[in-house]
């Protein structure tokens, strides 16, 4: 089970950093999280279930550097979901990353050492699992401190992720009544950090009886504390994917310095802090016809405006309620079928009207012309 759950996650984990790491690049570091504490459920199975000499010798301490990172990752993330900022912000987040690299120097040896050296490593622990205590440890740290480190430092860091949470409360409380996406996201977030403090506690429980008995008796005492923390980060990532993915726009603050002059959109809500900022948008769209360009994407929105990509995501998706998309054919279906009322058939093919509204290619004008329409362009030419 624990392997089927680890697998699971892992492929929900690289589907939400592949599709959104452009837009929101803290989506990076929320995927680290589920994919890296997957990737300790993949090991804790090739080396206690498997028993498998190759697949132990792939995973066992090989992969223990990056069991440092989700405790800074979740604080990390955390901190620039409420503050809308984009991974490592500031040149001292790089501090949070000296864990990781001082138990990648401590296993450094046997890091580099011969394949033939974790195969027989990997056969002495499957004889007797108890040798993970000694075998394969660092040169600086032995294996019992770092069984006990990891998870603490996860709390350290989760617990610092709460009180990051708790002052935001404080300080936003009528934002948050207020705007329904902070809501969520700080729903998402509480549950994020409760769900792994509640598995790192355990774990470190777990880790502490290791010194008072047996590790093949803690293992079968443990079983369950595995497969429930295995669940909790598999559905995490698929909750993310099925029923919120709005939650990935994160908290957006407004950064734009323009003014819109008037907030025209309907769907806009007049206290969400990016409606002026929708409208900014909207208006540069239906001004300046940047959508009349077949390359037009939403980074050139990005790159015209100034306004982060996650913004502008945000405002299509959640205050235009329409996908950019979506959004960029019908403003191309609408300037075509002015060209046809203005009578430019006369001198002009339809194909060539196409291209006159941004289209790249005859058969993508003629199937979002009849989906936006329910009619080919000729016929609704033929219909005015």
């Amino acid at each position: 089970m624990i392997l089927y759950i680890s697998l699971f996650s892992i492929i929900t984990s690289a589907i939400i950093a592949i599709y959104n790491w452009r837009i929101n690049p803290n989506a990076l570091l929320l995927t680290g999280i589920f994919g890296i504490f997957s990737t300790y459920g993949l090991t804790h199975y090739f080396t206690v279930y498997h028993h498998d000499i190759f697949w132990t010798a792939i995973f066992y301490g090989n992969l223990s550097p990056f069991w440092y990172l989700p405790g800074p990752m979740l604080y990390v993330y955390t901190r620039n979901t409420i503050t809308d900022k984009s991974l490592f912000s500031s040149k001292k987040d790089y501090l949070h990353l000296l864990p990781f690299l001082i138990q990648a120097v401590n296993i450094a040896p046997y890091l580099f050492s011969s394949f033939e050296h974790k195969l027989e490593i990997a056969r002495l622990v499957n004889e007797d699992i108890n040798n993970v205590r000694t075998l394969g440890s660092g040169f600086l740290i032995p294996p019992s401190v770092s069984f006990i480190t990891r998870p603490s430092l996860v709390i350290i860091y989760a617990v610092a992720s709460v009180f990051l949470l708790q002052k935001y409360h404080r300080r936003e409380r009528k934002n948050l009544d207020g705007n329904k996406q902070n809501k969520l996201v700080y729903n998402w977030l509480f549950t994020l950090i409760l769900v792994t403090l509640i598995v790192a506690v355990n774990f470190l429980v777990m880790t502490l009886d290791l010194y008072d008995a047996p590790v093949n008796s803690v293992i079968m005492e443990s079983k369950p504390t595995y497969n429930i923390s295995g669940i909790a980060y598999a559905l995490l990532p698929l909750v993310l994917i099925v029923f919120f993915p709005q939650i990935l726009y994160g908290m957006p603050i407004a950064t734009s310095t323009k003014k819109a002059p008037k907030i025209t959109i309907q769907e806009a809500d007049s206290e969400d802090p990016l409606a002026e900022t929708a409208q900014i948008i909207v208006d540069y769209i239906k001004n300046e016809k940047p959508y009349l360009y077949p390359e037009f994407d939403i980074e050139d929105i990005s790159e015209k405006l100034d306004i982060p990509k996650h913004h502008i995501i945000y405002c299509f998706t959640m205050i235009l309620q329409k996908k950019f998309t979506a959004y960029r054919s019908t403003v191309r279906i609408e300037h075509a079928k002015e060209l046809l009322k203005a009578g430019t058939a006369d001198t002009l093919s339809i194909d060539g009207i196409g291209a006159q509204s941004g289209f790249s290619s005859r058969s993508g004008f003629y199937a979002t012309f009849k989906a936006e329409t329910g009619m080919t362009p000729s016929q609704y030419l033929e219909s005015l």
